[in-house]
């Protein structure tokens, strides 16, 4: 009698330590679970809150009125059932931050009472000069204060009381055929700020009116482009190296200070020389950027955590 008493207790206590186990199992297997949840939604809520930031940092730059909704428009397209979403802008520093909360809803874990819980993510962008870029065109223009949006006509070489001058430069290597790729594909090579560049020599007058002629005949966009409404890849969009000085005979070393973006308008050619039309504009792309250099319209746009 007192063995099976025994066997009993024995048989009791295991299956209050199994109970034991067992809850304490499947407390650990929601956690998990609830945890793999909680982590695949906060990062798509600091996915969507770091693409409107962005978004809305492009704005900073020629529609700064629209910073906001857009911005809000990115959190609301990309993600459901978010709250308390705060978009905050400082236009003097160019700089955008974009927060937003969203509950989740958890699984097992409701079986411990904890029905739900509270996620955030906080996410600045700035708006940054570009430091480097590929893909400039062999058209050096000397250092100026632009003004964005007015009618220039860019001479090659410069003088005679026009708007604005360039000068051919060597990009890769020399002569007519290089130059003729660089200007309508654009140079496949990085340069950054700092770099000095070679000028390009020989009469190239023609050969830039018809490239920058091409370029435009390929805009076939409907409506056609504008320098007011433009695809961001047209190809009457072209970027320019700014240099320090243009005050060169030969070929010379110059030294690039930033970029431009100028939207072609028209080209003619008189005495050989080749005059370009156009306006500057200013332009979000993709590129190394810097707080420390001149601002010459052409920025890119970096995350800040």
């Amino acid at each position: 009698m007192k063995t099976i008493t025994i066997l009993k207790n024995n048989r009791g206590s295991s299956i209050v330590f199994f109970t034991i186990i067992l809850t304490v199992i499947l407390g650990f297997a929601a956690l998990t679970i609830d945890f793999g949840v909680i982590a695949y939604e906060k990062f798509r809520l600091t996915s969507s809150v770091d693409a409107a930031s962005l978004a809305g940092a492009q704005e900073l730059v020629a529609n700064t009125g629209y910073t906001k909704e857009v911005a809000e428009s990115y959190i609301y397209k990309n993600i459901q059932n978010v709250k308390n979403v705060v978009v905050s802008v400082d236009s003097s520093s160019r700089m955008l931050q974009v927060s937003s909360e969203k509950t989740v809803d958890n699984y097992f874990a409701k079986i411990f009472g904890k029905n739900s819980q509270d996620i955030s993510a906080v996410s600045k962008a700035r708006v940054e000069n570009i430091k480097s870029l590929k893909g400039a065109r062999p058209l050096a223009i000397v250092q100026q204060t632009f003004t964005y949006g007015k009618m220039y006509t860019l001479k090659e070489g410069g003088g005679d009381g026009t708007t604005g001058n360039y000068a051919a430069i060597a990009l890769g290597g020399t002569g007519g055929s290089i130059y003729r790729n660089n200007l309508l594909n654009g140079y496949s090579g990085t340069i950054t700020v700092n770099d000095v560049i070679p000028t390009e020599t020989g009469n190239i007058a023609g050969t830039t009116v018809t490239s920058i002629n091409e370029l435009l005949g390929n805009c076939n966009h409907i409506p056609a482009c504008t320098y007011q409404s433009y695809n961001k890849y047209c190809s009457k969009i072209i970027f320019l190296p700014v240099v320090n000085t243009l005050t060169v005979n030969g070929r010379k070393h110059i030294k690039v200070l930033g970029f431009a973006t100028f939207f072609l308008e028209g080209v003619t050619s008189m005495g050989g020389q080749a005059d370009v039309i156009g306006r500057f504009i200013t332009y979000c792309m993709e590129g190394e950027t810097s707080t420390t250099i001149n601002d010459y319209g052409t920025y890119g746009i970096r995350l800040i955590k």
